[in-house]
């Protein structure tokens, strides 16, 4: 009998190319500083199929998250990778039009370059600071990562490897240093079966962290500390130990980083 091989779609492919989850969650989870258990809510902006929203469910029971994106095909995939779960409210939406209330927001997978002014960044940034002192005890984090370097700008490939021999091909095609205007593309290139060239591809405005900061602190944000990591160390108890970088020496010629904002 012929074994019957599981194609992968494209948002299967995005997340494990793209996200690590579990990470990811437990990353935002150590920023609140208040360990102790209370519900907690994760705004996902820009959440596509909604993974680590799902990751953070998983975390801990009393976790709720609200996943907000303008696309309905990834929302109908966390539909249905989540099944009916009370605790993840899901809109089919713009960010700024969503207020619900949240302990913290994640804009990932550098999402906060679909803003493609500044008047367009800072009123996002305030809508989401208002969204996060909407309640008395909020933990009030934004989290956003970015992209940059030497070569930000730029043209050329990068690939790895993922699970079941799929060969995956980052592009960056168009980069303007003058504009801050970059054209991504993600191909996903099966062992076998078709190629899926431009299965993403996204004209984005690359933001630089310091201009990220900037807005950030005219939004009325405090406290805001660049991450390059997930964290340093993990004590017997699973808790996590995190350290903002100081200074630019700290990061590599081409880096990741999370820009990370407390709104009190």
């Amino acid at each position: 009998m012929t074994k019957v091989q599981h194609s992968p779609d494209r948002f299967e492919l995005y997340e494990q190319a793209a996200q690590t989850p579990e990470l990811q969650a437990k990353f935002l989870r150590a920023l609140i500083e208040d360990e102790s258990p209370r519900e907690l809510t994760l705004g996902e902006d820009f959440c596509g199929a909604g993974a680590v929203s799902r990751a953070w469910l998983a975390l801990d029971p009393q976790h709720r998250a609200v996943c907000v994106d303008h696309d309905d095909e990834p929302l109908q995939r966390l539909a249905k990778l989540a099944g009916p779960e009370p605790r993840l409210t899901a809109h089919r939406a713009d960010v700024q039009d969503v207020c619900d209330p949240a302990d913290l927001i994640a804009v990932l997978n550098f999402s906060i370059c679909e803003l493609q002014s500044r008047e367009t960044l800072l009123a996002y940034l305030r809508h989401a600071r208002a969204r996060l002192t909407a309640t008395p005890d909020s933990a009030g984090i934004l989290a956003l990562d970015i992209y940059g370097g030497v070569d930000a700008f730029a043209l050329g490939e990068s690939e790895i490897e993922l699970r079941n021999g799929v060969r995956y091909v980052w592009e960056q095609r168009e980069a303007d240093p003058m504009t801050a205007q970059v054209v991504n593309a993600m191909h996903f290139h099966p062992e076998h079966g078709p190629a899926l060239m431009d299965a993403f591809v996204y004209h984005w405005r690359l933001w630089s962290v310091p201009e990220l900061r900037d807005a950030m602190t005219e939004a009325g944000f405090t406290r805001i500390e660049i991450h390059d990591r997930f964290g340093d160390a993990v004590d017997d108890d699973g808790k996590l130990f995190l350290r903002p970088i100081e200074s630019a020496d700290d990061l590599d010629e081409n880096f990741v980083v999370y820009v990370v904002a407390r709104a009190r």
